[in-house]
Order: C-alpha cells, then structure tokens, then sequence
C-alpha cells in the first residue's frame, strides 16, 4: 500500500482564496458578452461578405447554387457557433479563475477590467519629469519586462506630454499604455497612467492591463527614484563642498590675523624703547584699525571700499614707523566701492609693497592703489593695482603666507576666473595686479 503524498515540509504555504461570487458572476458574464461580441463582428463581417462569395460561386461552372443555400441552416450554424462561443469562454475565464487562486490572489475589479489608470507623484518639473519618462519608457528593459521581443511601439508628444507604446502599430488597435504629464506650475508633478485595451477589448479579460500598468508604474517609480536619489546625493556632496570651502577659507584667512598682528606689534615694541609719542599715536591707530577689521576678517565677502578703507588705516599705522619714508595715495573711483571683493587679500599686497619694497630702501617710497572695471569677452573684471617704487622683485619677496596664501583663495573663491599677477614696476618696484570677476550685483 503506497503512503499519500504530501508537500515537502519547506514548501511555501499558498493561502486558500475565495473569490467574492458576485464580482465571479460579473466576470463570467462579461467574458461571455464580449467574446461573443467579438465573434459577432467577425461573423457580421463574414455574413456582409457571403452574398459577393455566393455570387461568384454561381458564377463559376461547378460552384456553389445560390438555390441551395437554406436560412434556417445558416442561422442553426450561427447559433450553434455562439453556444460553442459561451461555453469556450466560460471555461477560459474559469481556467483563469483557478490558476488565480493556485497563486493565492483574489479576482479584483481591476483584474478583470479592460482598462487600468495609476497616478505617479513625480519629484521634478514637467519638462524634466516628460523626459524622464521618454526615457524609460522607450528602452528595451521596458519591452522586455512587458514580454515584448524588443522595444516596444513608441510614441511622444512634448508639447501635450502624452507618451504611448504598447507592442505593435497602430497603437491604438493593440493594447497599449498611455501616459499624460501634467503641466503643473512648481517643482513637483503627477503622471496619469491608463492602460488601454485596444481591441483586445472583445477579448476575455486575464489581468493583463493591470499586469501592464503595474509594470510601467513600477519601472517609472524606480526610474524617478534614482534620479532623484542622484540629485539628492548631488545637492548634499555640493553642500559638503560649500561647507568644506567655507572652512578652508577661514582657516586660510585666519593665517592673515596674526601675521599681521605680530608685525604691528614688533612695530610697537621697538617704538616704545625710541619715541613714545609715536607709539602712542600707532597704538591709537591700530586699536581703531582692529575695531573695523576683526570682524570683517573672517567673511567670506566683503566690498572693495571696506578693503580700501583697512589698507588706509593699515597704512596709517605703518607710516607712524617710518615716517616720512612711507607716503601712499589712494585711486579708487567711488562707483567701485559697492563691487564683492574678498576680504584680507589687499592688505596682504600692501604688507608684502611695505615690507619687501620700502623698507628695504634706503629713501622715501610711495605705494599708489588704484582698481578699473573692464568688459573681457563674456566676463567683467575688476583689477586693483597695488604698486610701489621700493626696492623691487627679490628672492624674499612673495615668501611666506602672502602671495601662496591669496592665489589658493582666489583658486578656492573663483576658480581659473579670478588671477594675480606680480611682476616688475617701471623703472622700479612692483607692481601687483589683483583680478577677481565682477557679481551679478553689489554688496
């Protein structure tokens, strides 16, 4: 005696599904109804086209006799051909039934309607959204998930952002998908999807426009998550940048502080052994100085007056020093004052004129700056010129956090748009040439 069989313990349970009779019922009924809809037009057809094959069957020696041919069979075919027409359809639909509810799913209103409509939130505008979809939509892993040898009939309208494909052309005699993006105004859109049958319409309902627009809806979903998970990822490595750049910048401006500090202060010291009266009047000038500076010295940006106005105060206290061994003149229209300019960078030039180029010198010296605004191809520039007549270009000028300081700034700030150029002045001195591009709008 053989045992009974059973499933292998580690096989899946299917849970047993009842589908809901009444929405059975529909289904048979609407199975019916349209397959033999279907056979009624092709036997409408056929009965339209019997008189012309009748006619030429007369005609021809040995046809067909018109005479012969009895109503009453013709009509007990038909109707034979439509009860067998039921009874066919009836038992597809239940086939279908069955196989439902060996996979554990229940008859729905959508598996069993001829057309499905989804509705897809999408993160980006209109037209970048349109795309999108153009995109995923007209490639072969689309044909090839909806069982379609290669990619599938495809159609597009940008300017009503309406998408079609389905199969094969024309489109809309098979069944196919059609997408409609909605123009909405702002940053966000939704997609109208409907899966259409086509004349598959007559034919008996097995789920396959819902199957149809579940996979499209999947597939864009996916399509729009990536998309918009790689701008997520761009936006916040931007962020990452900006706040990189933005301690880079601080870090390197901070290197500007006690540089000068500490000058100034050696500055005072030795004053304070030679002339008191001129250290008092530097240290008068340089508390004023850093009441103005300090905080300025850490922003990102600043304006070209402000700078201008703390190389004044800066070179104020330096000519406390030296006296008159340092005179300087300030050219700088009152209509660039407004423009950006990075902050800490122009006093660096004036410190490196000052200390590689006059005091170096056994004479007077004068430190002229002056800024213009000039038109260069698709960019306006501003220069501002820091010269003097000192002792000009040696092996020590330009060492240290100075020039190497400002050019990984402006690097940073501008990119290849910004430069600064040090070269020889005429006759004597240097000349140092600070070139930034001009924003949008001022400060």
């Amino acid at each position: 005696m053989s045992s009974p069989a059973f499933p292998p313990f580690n096989a899946p349970a299917v849970p047993e599904v009842t589908h809901d009779r009444r929405l059975v019922r529909r289904y048979l009924l609407q199975s019916a109804l349209r397959f033999n809809a279907g056979s009624l037009l092709f036997l409408s057809l056929a009965i339209a086209l019997m008189p012309l094959w009748l006619n030429f069957g007369a005609a021809v020696p040995g046809g067909f006799p018109t005479s012969k041919l009895n109503p009453y069979l013709v009509g007990g075919v038909v109707l034979a051909v439509m009860a067998w027409l039921a009874l066919l359809s009836s038992g597809i639909a239940r086939s279908f039934l069955a196989r439902m509810g060996e996979e554990g799913q229940a008859l729905s209103a959508e598996g069993m309607a001829s057309s499905v409509t989804r509705r897809i939130d999408a993160p980006f505008n209109p037209y970048t959204t349109f795309d999108l979809c153009t995109e995923c939509l007209s490639g072969l892993a689309l044909g090839t998930a909806l069982g379609y040898s290669g990619p599938p009939a495809f159609y597009h309208d940008p300017f009503k952002g309406r998408i079609v494909l389905g199969r094969w052309r024309p489109l809309a005699l098979g069944r196919h998908v059609e997408l409609r993006v909605a123009p909405d105004l702002g940053p966000s859109c939704h997609i109208e999807l409907r899966c259409r049958p086509g004349l598959a319409w007559f034919a008996i309902q097995q789920g396959e426009s819902l199957k149809a627009a579940e996979m499209v809806c999947t597939q864009l979903r996916q399509h729009l998550a990536r998309h918009a998970s790689a701008l997520d990822a761009a936006r916040r490595e931007r962020e990452l940048e900006r706040t990189s750049l933005q301690a880079r910048l601080s870090a390197l401006q901070a290197q500007v502080e006690p540089h000068f500090l500490f000058n100034t202060l050696a500055n005072l010291k030795y004053l304070i052994r030679t002339d008191q009266q001129a250290a008092q009047d530097m240290l008068d000038h340089l508390v004023g100085y850093l009441q103005n500076a300090l905080p300025d010295m850490r922003s990102v940006s600043s304006t070209l007056g402000r700078e201008v106005d703390l190389v004044s105060d800066y070179l104020a206290v330096m000519r406390v020093r030296l006296g008159a061994r340092l005179r300087f003149a300030v050219d700088v229209d009152d209509a660039l004052r407004s423009l950006r300019f990075p902050p800490a960078m122009l006093i660096s030039l004036v410190e490196n004129a000052v200390k590689h180029g006059l005091e170096r010198a056994s004479r007077p010296g004068l430190i002229t700056i002056s800024a213009r605004c000039a038109q260069q191809r698709d960019a306006r520039l501003l220069s501002v010129f820091v010269v003097d007549d000192g002792v000009g270009l040696t092996e020590q000028a330009g060492q240290g956090t100075g020039l190497a300081n400002i050019a990984e700034r402006l690097l940073l700030l501008y990119g290849r748009q910004a430069s600064l150029r040090v070269a020889p002045g005429d006759g004597q001195g240097v000349c140092a040439v600070l070139t930034v591009p001009v924003a949008g709008d001022h400060a």
